[in-house]
């Protein structure tokens, strides 16, 4: 069976609060003096369900288009239930427990439930998110050579919450895990739709594509994956 973990872009949806998302605009429809349809879209290219390369947070990192393919194609998959509620932390302790699995798998998905407030409470879901603390990021690229990602069911891996320690701010937050201090990284995809995973899914495969456009540091992905 087939899933989809990428949310529909929607120019309805919140993106990082004062950030567009994404504008469709009809260009033409089928018609007696038009025989085609076709449309404008204006995607910034951080808003919705997408990936976060280093280039996004480092001036001489990888840019989306520069990784290798196998950020894209994953065998070796776990799914770890990490619940977390209003501008909590995902702590390099919340990950410690699953370092066995991490040593062995090239993607990860991180869920906390957070999804839950997208439809729900969706200020809530932009504003109040959690993150993934410096020290976890840091963790993950320190300790994981084979671990290629990691998913996540909130909006960004830094939060906007005023109620984030300093220390914790989206900036150093981003810059732990995207290799800004010491060259190793793990790339992130950012708000995707897990919550229709089974609790102890058999996963065969994921994939997660890329816009492929020149110049970009990070794009929206396409996230598939088959359950056994």
């Amino acid at each position: 069976m087939f899933m989809y973990l990428s949310h529909p872009l929607d120019p309805k949806d919140l993106a990082w609060p004062g950030e567009p998302t994404v504008e469709v605009n009809r260009c033409t429809d089928v018609s007696e003096d038009c025989p085609f349809s076709s449309f404008l879209t204006k995607l910034p290219n951080h808003c919705g369900t997408h990936m976060d390369a280093p280039r996004h947070f480092v001036k001489n990192g990888l840019s989306i288009n520069e990784l290798p393919l196998e950020y894209f194609c994953h065998k070796n998959v776990a799914l770890l239930e990490i619940p977390k509620g209003e501008a909590e932390g995902i702590t390099k302790e919340d990950l410690e427990p699953y370092a066995e699995i991490l040593s062995q798998v090239s993607f990860a998905f991180l869920r906390t439930g957070f999804e839950q407030y997208r439809e729900s409470n969706p200020l809530i879901y932009q504003h109040e998110c959690p993150y993934i603390s410096t020290g976890a990021g840091q963790y993950l690229s320190d300790n994981f050579s084979n671990l290629k990602g990691v998913g996540i069911d909130f909006l960004a891996l830094g939060s906007p919450s005023k109620r984030v320690p300093d220390a914790e701010n989206p900036k150093n937050c981003h810059r732990a895990i995207l290799g800004y201090y010491t060259g190793r990284f793990t790339t992130v995809i950012e708000d995707m739709h897990l919550s229709e995973l089974p609790k102890n899914a058999q996963i065969k495969q994921f994939f997660n594509a890329p816009w492929r456009i020149v110049g970009l540091d990070s794009s929206q992905v396409t996230c598939i994956v088959e359950l056994e």
